[in-house]
């Protein structure tokens, strides 16, 4: 049939198959394949700073993960560094976890993303001794006592290596050079089992 034969109905029928459904079945393993190449991407990033793990590197990469959208509520994927520690129950569901030479599992590249703070482990809390905690004791102010913690070990902090911020333009780049012809291809695909191409 003929673009040029097409009446009304014939428009409709087209716009009816067209619906979001079935251009996301379209897509589904071009999001796949894309969601790996955005992976790699990041992963690349990675090594290109100066991180350095200790114990296994094997769980290293892996860490950065790609989750798919359920197709009947969103298209696409996202690339994500969270951890999720395995269930106590099953011990399944593990994700993003890094096993250090000691044999712990630590959320190392979390941390490294965003960076951690300085913090003590240990010590003795005490009433700090400031102008507010003055103040308190003398009456001239309410509220809670103000402490802090003296002696303990200092655990260090991380810088922020965002790389998986200085991956996201690229991704974006390569996603879009990737996913546009296969829009138009989805779009032909439905077209030709209707019958109109």
């Amino acid at each position: 049939m003929k673009p040029e034969e097409y009446t009304g109905s014939e428009w409709q029928y087209l716009l009816k198959q067209m619906d979001g459904k079935e251009i996301k079945k379209s897509l589904r393993s071009a999001i796949r394949a894309e969601a790996k190449k955005a992976q790699k991407i990041a992963q690349d990033k990675l090594a290109a700073t100066d991180l350095q793990v200790q114990g296994n590197t094997a769980d290293w990469k892996k860490g950065i993960r790609t989750y798919i959208y359920n197709p009947n509520r969103a298209t696409g994927f996202m690339v994500t560094v969270k951890a999720r520690a395995a269930s106590r129950k099953t011990g399944k569901g593990e994700k993003s976890m890094h096993q250090n030479r000691k044999g712990f599992k630590k959320p190392v590249l979390m941390w490294a993303e965003e960076g951690t703070i300085a913090r003590k482990r240990g010590g003795k809390r005490v009433k700090a001794d400031n102008a507010h905690n003055t103040a308190k004791a003398q009456g001239r102010i309410g509220g809670a006592w103000q402490y802090i913690r003296k002696g303990g070990i200092k655990t260090g902090r991380m810088k922020p290596y965002r790389f998986l911020e200085r991956a996201t333009p690229e991704m974006f780049q390569a996603v879009e050079a990737g996913l546009t012809p296969e829009v138009g291809r989805a779009v032909e695909n439905v077209a030709r089992k209707c019958g109109f191409i």
